[in-house]
């Protein structure tokens, strides 16, 4: 494939899924691709208000981010909280020093039944909801998700989905994830308000 048929290739899959990443492979040409030819790839984005960010290994990701406020995606209020709560899945597993990371639907349910939410994830919402993360290259399913052991790869990408953070301490990245979920927490009895998030 010629070179610049390359270049437009992959600017239009960051522009359409926001990360692209190495250690997947039907996206490994890409990255690499980016890595080899950033300068190029920035230069067309720049124009727009983009910025190409290069994670090398062990990330081994691309991020297009537009630096222009408020123009970040939005996501539904379901869809935030399941981003954070994989993303502290992701973030617990971190010790285990895993080329990827691996999650059981049971995991995620045990996360979400802690906040006291007013409406059960059931199999029908959570494809849903997954569908989104899976877009913007965040976590997508192991097969089919039939059953509580059901797995979902989260990639590492979770960890550069929200703003300002601070990569270096697991620790305290798991801490502030978990202030965040707790924003969504339902106390006993209250009222349910539809809302939106950035992530």
């Amino acid at each position: 494939m010629a070179t610049i048929d390359l270049l437009e290739e992959t600017a239009n899959y960051l522009l359409n899924h926001c990360f692209v990443l190495g250690c997947v492979e039907e996206q490994r040409a890409k990255y690499l691709y980016i890595q080899d030819h950033l300068n190029e790839v920035r230069a067309v984005f720049k124009p727009l208000g983009y910025a190409v960010l290069l994670y090398p290994a062990p990330m081994q990701a691309a991020a297009l981010v537009n630096e222009h406020e408020g123009s970040q995606a939005r996501l539904l209020k379901y869809e935030s909280i399941l981003l954070l709560v994989l993303r502290l899945l992701y973030l617990e597993s971190l010790a285990a020093s895993a080329d990827e990371v691996l999650v059981t639907v049971e995991e995620v349910q045990a996360e979400l039944q802690k906040m006291n939410l007013p409406r059960k994830l059931d199999q029908q919402t959570l494809e849903k909801l997954m569908r989104t993360l899976r877009r913007y290259n965040l976590a997508r399913p192991v097969g089919r998700l039939s059953g509580l052991d059901s797995r979902i790869e989260v990639f590492p990408t979770v960890l550069l989905a929200l703003p300002d953070a601070d990569l270096a301490d697991a620790a305290a990245e798991s801490a502030r994830t978990r202030t965040e979920l707790g924003l969504y927490e339902r106390p006993e009895g209250a009222d349910t308000e539809a809302g939106e998030a950035e992530a």
